[in-house]
């Protein structure tokens, strides 16, 4: 059974003068549990509108959507809100952390709302910080940390209350190489060891080459996809090579840096 699973999905922006655009265009697919899925696409392809449609922050125009056995496109708003808190996790490519609360209080923000002891968020704060090499840094503020340490902050807060989902925008759409590394990295063990079923929108070919599958999107609708066999290395040119021919922006073929 798969963990995600859309159907015949489309979404389609009119505007005033009646004219449609096809963001997404009748795509189907599945995401099984444990599953590391990248998503990649020149600009305007669709691959954001996709991963916000699949997270439920837009609406579908056509199509079903079911996450853990649950076909989120019939919940009504309040459900949906408390499906979305539950069981997704989110990393956005600006960290989206509250500048006036610490590290510790930013991560542990989704476990205050739910109402949870604070024996148990110390607990699950404590591993969590562990597992991300951000246990030193807990009682600073946003703006005594580097991009690198945000962003896996952010990834503490989209985990720590073990969603059945997580969705990253562009995670190292803001960081430089060496931060982009242990991001990337930060994703792959908790994929590989806690079988975090993670999507990750992408244009950056090398922050690919860390999930086992990349579907392809052009014009809303799937392209291509490529796996991960053994090599890392082979499955990188693989992309480079797909985005070449998909005729993506020229900054996606820039980050050679595997």
């Amino acid at each position: 059974m798969p963990l995600l699973e859309a159907k015949n999905i489309s979404k389609i922006y009119g505007n005033n003068r009646g004219i449609e655009h096809r963001a997404i265009d009748n795509i189907s697919f599945e995401i099984e549990k444990g599953e590391f899925v990248g998503v990649m696409g020149p600009s305007g392809s669709g691959k954001t509108t996709l991963l916000n449609v699949l997270s439920t922050i837009d609406r579908l125009s056509a199509g079903t959507i079911e996450i853990n056995n649950e076909n989120v496109t019939k919940l009504s708003k309040t459900k949906l809100a408390k499906f979305r808190r539950k069981q997704m996790g989110f990393i956005f490519q600006d960290f989206n952390l509250l500048e006036t609360l610490t590290i510790e209080e930013n991560i542990m923000l989704p476990l205050t709302l739910d109402g949870c002891k604070v024996n148990e968020m110390e607990k699950k704060l404590s591993k969590v910080a562990k597992q991300l090499g951000i246990d030193t840094i807990l009682k600073n503020r946003i703006f005594e940390v580097s991009g690198g340490q945000m962003q896996r902050a952010a990834i503490a807060r989209a985990i720590i209350h073990q969603p059945a989902i997580i969705f990253a925008d562009e995670p190292t759409g803001n960081l430089d190489s060496k931060a982009s590394k242990q991001v990337m990295e930060a994703l792959s063990t908790l994929n590989e060891k806690q079988e975090a079923t993670t999507l990750m929108v992408t244009h950056d070919p090398f922050a690919a080459s860390f999930c086992e599958r990349i579907l392809f999107i052009k014009d809303g609708r799937i392209f291509n996809q490529l796996y991960k066999g053994e090599n890392r290395q082979t499955f990188f040119q693989e992309i480079l090579n797909v985005q070449s021919m998909l005729g993506g922006d020229t900054d996606d073929l820039q980050t050679i840096r595997i």
